[in-house]
């Protein structure tokens, strides 16, 4: 008996420019679209679930500082203008 290839069609709604990003890298990686959809499938199969941990995203110790201060009323400083606040950031954000 001879087995026949069967295939199936999967319809993903995504934003262009996320299809055009992903496209450029996986292009670069020397694959497309489609080939790269059936290698994340495969994974799916062979590990049991997703190839790569889901978790939401924790701050950093920096911005657990800003938000510990900003609710503590702590290092607050005033600005002049919105031009000095922005240029104050830029600078401690170096």
């Amino acid at each position: 008996m001879e087995t026949m290839n069967m295939t199936t069609t999967i319809q993903v709604r995504t934003e262009a420019e996320l299809k055009s990003k992903s496209e450029q890298v996986l292009n670069e990686l020397g694959m497309d679209l489609s080939g790269a959809i059936r290698v994340f499938l495969n994974q799916v199969v062979l590990r049991g679930g997703l190839p790569f941990e889901v978790v939401l995203p924790q701050p950093n110790a920096a911005t657990l500082k800003a938000i510990s201060d900003s609710y503590n009323r702590k290092n607050i400083g005033r600005a002049s203008s919105v031009a000095s606040m922005l240029d104050e950031f830029e600078r401690s954000a170096d």
